[in-house]
């Protein structure tokens, strides 16, 4: 193993960022500033009026009207200027490397890969860089807020053979978690499909939640209570055989036992306006624990293991092993 600290924060010094807005079939025919809700929900109509009106987002390298009307495959331009994103955590251990994948310990809060504020202060960002430039394809999902293991791969074939392993659910994952309250059973399958909160709830959220809805994706969560702890919270083991957004912390939420410092899913079964945490936020506990899957090269098994964070503790971190 081996670690490094990414210092000064890339996204620290201000640059321009111009990001890509593309448009799809189905929004063919719509205006402008009406398809931009579509296209990014969580990011309020006049913060998109605001940059129209300051001719922040282009088409041909003209300024968009919010009128225009919008067809399929247009290609728009959000240029935005004097850009310093929030601070991470970009403490990085390197679990292992090879020629086709690289596995590291993820810190929090970290986003694996560019998206809303974060561009350059993202894990695939820093390890570009790290790795002279090269380009890494990120193999699976992992929330900015969550902890451990996050594999990338080095070449389009190790993606091409990785990548599927995840989608045809053949991957098997272990998180550690820290839930609010008491479980009172000892293990436990939670099988509630997972849509978008605004999808269910009929309004717009600043954030992009999810919530269990019967008419949602199939999702599906195995859960093991490890030990009941004296201030009313337990740790579990949680083995997610589906893949969707937020899928653990979702489950846990729905089932009356939010994950200990998320700041999105809330207690009493309420929302956050909060996604990404901040560097002086208590810690979310949930931890990407291990990954077994077929390695790209030999094609045998291989497992790769985060330590058990502090959250943890040491009296059950011989069952975390």
């Amino acid at each position: 193993m081996k670690s490094f600290v990414v210092d000064p924060l890339p996204g620290s010094i201000p640059y321009e960022n111009r990001r890509s807005i593309r448009v799809k079939a189905k929004f063919s025919g719509m205006k402008f500033i009406d398809f931009l809700g579509e296209y990014h929900p969580p990011t309020p109509r006049d913060a998109w009026l605001g940059w129209i009106n300051a001719g922040e987002i282009l088409i041909d390298s003209f300024p968009v009207r919010a009128e225009r009307i919008v067809r399929e495959g247009d290609h728009f331009t959000h240029v935005m200027s004097d850009v310093v994103e929030p601070d991470v955590n970009s403490a990085i251990t390197i679990l292992h490397e090879d020629d086709s994948i690289i596995a590291v310990d993820k810190p929090a809060p970290l986003p694996i890969h560019p998206s809303g504020r974060f561009h350059r202060n993202t894990l695939s960002w820093m390890l570009e860089r790290y790795y002279d430039g090269e380009k890494l394809r990120v193999a699976h999902r992992l929330d900015a807020n969550t902890t451990g293991v996050a594999v990338l791969c080095r070449t389009a074939a190790a993606a091409g053979f990785v990548q599927p392993q995840f989608e045809r659910r053949e991957v098997k994952k272990l998180y550690l978690a820290r839930v609010s309250g008491t479980v009172p059973w000892d293990e436990h399958r939670c099988d509630l499909s997972i849509a978008h909160a605004s999808d269910v709830m009929k309004r717009r959220l600043s954030v992009g939640a999810r919530v269990t809805c019967a008419s949602g994706q199939e999702a599906r969560t195995d859960f093991k209570v490890i030990q009941r702890l004296p201030d009313n919270t337990t740790l579990v083991q949680a083995i997610p055989l589906t893949g969707r957004t937020n899928q653990i912390r979702v489950h846990c939420w729905s089932l009356g036992f939010p994950i200990l410092g998320d700041l999105l899913y809330l207690q009493d079964k309420q929302i956050g306006e909060q996604q990404t945490h901040t560097m002086t936020d208590p810690p979310m506990c949930l931890h990407a624990h291990q990954l077994t899957f077929c390695h790209p090269e030999h094609q045998t098994p291989v497992t790769y293991q985060s330590p058990a964070p502090k959250w943890w503790g040491n009296i059950a971190n011989s069952v975390a092993k």
